[in-house]
């Protein structure tokens, strides 16, 4: 897919259009398809790219070698180290890595698979305690058992997880869900978002802020926002089980209304806590809002029925994977 922008070449000063497409690209000798966008100048034909359009690429790419591999992602890496609290210094020892090596994994920096199966691996207290155990001569006594209180005093589960797999089912990461790890919190707050923004709100239409905001997400930076999966149903793309996960989210109240001859439930609240979202991800929610809240809910169907990640999977109900993020045509 090509289309002008409004920026000039840094060659001639001329007109530049975006190229979006899918290429192969090679990672660590295996090869895997990404997408990828760049700019052509288009009175010398050469091609150039900028750091947004580099991470997004980068991130899709390392994100399938993750789940490929069993490797943690960044934020997950980063949970092992403040559920055992511990430092830098201290987990590197556990681990045997170089004194600054855990800290650039979780900035981003991919571990090698067997660091990776390590880390992941140390989810578990049991391994980590035997970690512990196995580097005992990296620290004084004082220091070991205060490591081994803090290990051992750790949550075994930082969250409900079997009342997540319950509510939301398949929570592995995957272009399913968008390479997200499934946040309960942050699905919660996307939803009283809108639905306080809507000043109350109906489902159909939810589902159609919801969809767009976690695909919008993908397509700018390579990972959704909420972690949810969804599906193609007759009116639209909509949260998988969404009935389900909209009942267990506390602070939402229902109201019965008649609209039209029919029964029909909307959703209100009082208050959201935006302070879950990073910066972009809250910019992404206000872009769809901005563009969403104007239409009636029949609109909102309407347009999400010419979107191709409706469309090509309407069919059976099936899951919409996120590579169709980059089809979208809202914003």
């Amino acid at each position: 897919m090509e289309k002008y922008v409004e920026i000039k070449s840094p060659f001639t000063g001329g007109k530049v259009k975006e190229v979006s497409t899918v290429e192969e690209h090679e990672f660590r000798k295996e090869r895997f398809s990404v997408h990828v966008r760049y700019y052509v100048c288009e009175d010398t034909g050469e091609r150039f790219t900028t750091t947004e359009q580099d991470e997004l690429m980068f991130n899709e790419l390392y994100s399938q070698y993750r789940v490929n591999h069993g490797i943690p992602f960044p934020e997950e890496i980063k949970d092992i180290r403040l559920r055992y609290g511990l430092n830098y210094q201290q987990i590197s020892k556990i681990m045997g890595f170089g004194i600054n090596q855990y800290a650039q994994y979780e900035k981003g920096q991919m571990p090698s698979e067997s660091n990776g199966k390590l880390i992941s691996a140390a989810m578990s207290r049991e391994f980590m305690l035997h970690l512990l155990e196995d580097s005992r001569a990296e620290f004084d006594d004082g220091e070991y058992n205060i490591l081994l209180q803090s290990i051992m005093t750790s949550e075994v589960r930082p969250e409900n997880e079997v009342q997540k797999r319950l509510i939301y089912r398949d929570i592995r990461r995957s272009i399913y869900n968008g390479f997200g790890q499934l946040n309960v919190e942050k699905v919660s707050e996307m939803v009283k978002y809108f639905v306080c923004k809507e000043d109350g709100l109906f489902p159909t239409k939810l589902n159609k802020e919801m969809f767009y905001a976690d695909f919008l997400h993908y397509k700018k930076h390579g990972q959704s926002i909420s972690g949810l999966q969804y599906q193609a149903i007759q009116y639209g793309p909509v949260p998988v089980h969404y009935d389900t996960v909209y009942d267990n989210i506390e602070g939402i109240s229902k109201e019965i209304v008649v609209a039209h001859d029919m029964e029909s439930t909307r959703l209100s609240c009082k208050s959201c806590d935006t302070t879950v979202f990073e910066e972009q991800e809250l910019k992404t929610l206000e872009a769809v809002f901005a563009k969403i809240h104007t239409m009636n809910t029949q609109e909102v169907i309407d347009r999400s029925h010419e979107e191709d990640a409706w469309k090509h999977y309407r069919n059976g109900n099936q899951l919409i994977p996120y590579s169709e993020a980059f089809s979208i045509m809202l914003v």
